[in-house]
């Protein structure tokens, strides 16, 4: 058995492409933690109603899962580095028209803007880290992008507590921060030599020409190992994504709310809690494309089971238990969340139906996120405890999922043109 974690060194160019790739997921945590930090300061500068304020909030989150869904597709039909590309420069103008709106609707439309194009250049850039990937490397490479999106939402919540005080400055200076991202991303994708030569290695290493053409949109829904294949991964990322999307989005609320913590401890202490959680990223990036992998989902799986168990019993009502359970849930996630949901969204499916499907998969995980967000604050005023038990369940159905994943992945190789040569033709 190999060391923990151990795997063959990569070209340097393949880590570059990495991070010039994993900026689409840094650039979509950002805005989605940008906009939720903003949302009190728009307000009162525009003088919107709740229902404005609201909107904006589920304007983001659908226009990405849109982007996603759409985007996806594209990429594989018109060329997937080419919309790699477009979507960044839709982003830095969606971004600027953000920062310069003049009124609500200006605002609205740059929001849309944003999404959209953040949620197109998901499953676009892991298609074309993965299809550039080698194949012992390919899983690392992936699973970095999880990194990349820890990794904006610290910097982004950092900066958020800095400009805190500056008003509509502070909001300016805190989205002025992904164009100043954005654009040597852009060009790096754009006049990268180091890209231009992995790009040439790609066409030399794939000796069909099955990899440049897009599978039809029938065949993708249709055929048995393209329907097993989505409904496995769809069904995987939908149960934990619900757990995960409600610790995201309402941890602070819950601590406080329920927990009875002030607002700077329930902040200070998720903050701290993310850093934790960025460091457990970073360690399955490194073990990805080794024999570890596996163990570190289960390890992950039953610590988030036992974290939520945990939570349901208290009732969330005891502070430091609730802290805890914060981070035993930071420590497990990494593990046994989207990292791996991206890994295997990229092993389970050719090249030319990557994009498609991990953007069809993403946008209906995003849809039945945000109608749970709708009900969770009503079901928290409840009965907290129920909540827990609901995740509980989730998450024990999410492990499951994701078990038979690899029990078929194990028994099948990567996927690529050639494997499914027959369902295509």
């Amino acid at each position: 058995m190999k060391d923990f974690g151990r795997a063959p060194a990569l070209d340097a160019r393949y880590w570059k492409l990495a991070i010039a790739g994993g900026m689409a997921s840094y650039l979509d945590s950002s805005a989605i933690i940008s906009v939720g930090i903003s949302l009190a300061i728009w307000k009162t500068a525009y003088g919107m109603d709740p229902w404005a304020v609201g909107f904006i909030s589920a304007a983001l989150t659908l226009s990405i899962a849109m982007g996603a869904l759409v985007g996806g597709r594209i990429a594989d039909v018109f060329g997937r580095r080419l919309i790699f590309n477009l979507d960044l420069t839709l982003f830095i103008l969606g971004v600027a028209i953000i920062i310069l709106a003049p009124s609500q609707n200006a605002l609205i439309a740059g929001v849309i803007v944003t999404g959209l194009a953040a949620g197109a250049d998901l499953p676009t850039s892991i298609a074309v880290i993965s299809e550039r990937a080698p194949k012992d490397g390919q899983g690392r490479l992936v699973a970095f992008t999880q990194v990349m999106w820890t990794i904006g939402i610290v910097v982004s919540t950092l900066l958020g507590f800095v400009v805190a005080n500056l008003g509509m400055t502070g909001v300016k200076i805190l989205f002025a921060h992904l164009i100043i991202v954005a654009l040597p991303t852009l060009l790096v994708r754009l006049f990268s030599k180091s890209f231009q030569e992995l790009e040439d290695e790609t066409k030399a290493r794939n000796t069909v020409n099955e990899d440049e053409i897009a599978i039809p949109l029938k065949m993708i829904l249709t055929a048995p190992h393209f329907v097993k294949g989505i409904l496995l991964t769809a069904g995987f990322y939908i149960f934990y994504g619900l757990v995960a999307n409600t610790f995201g989005q309402f941890k602070t609320y819950f601590l406080v709310t329920v927990g009875e913590a002030t607002q700077s401890t329930a902040t200070g202490f998720s903050f701290a809690a993310t850093l934790i959680g960025l460091a457990c990223a970073s360690l399955f990036a490194r073990s990805a494309d080794s024999e570890q992998r596996n163990q570190l989902f289960y390890f992950g799986a039953v610590l988030l089971v036992i974290s939520l168990t945990i939570a349901a019993l208290s009732g969330g009502k005891i502070l430091w238990i609730m802290l805890g359970v914060l981070v035993l849930y930071n420590l497990s996630n990494p593990f046994a969340g989207e990292a791996i949901y991206k890994v295997w969204s990229q092993e389970s499916f050719p090249v030319n139906a990557r994009a498609t499907v991990q953007g069809f998969t993403y946008a209906i995980a995003r849809f039945v996120f945000a109608g749970f967000a709708l009900v969770t604050p009503t079901i928290i005023a409840w009965s907290p405890s129920a909540l827990f038990w609901m995740l509980v369940g989730l998450a024990i159905v999410s492990a499951f999922v994701g078990h038979i994943i690899i029990r078929t992945t194990a028994r099948q190789p990567v996927a690529s043109a050639e494997t499914h040569a027959e369902e295509i033709a």
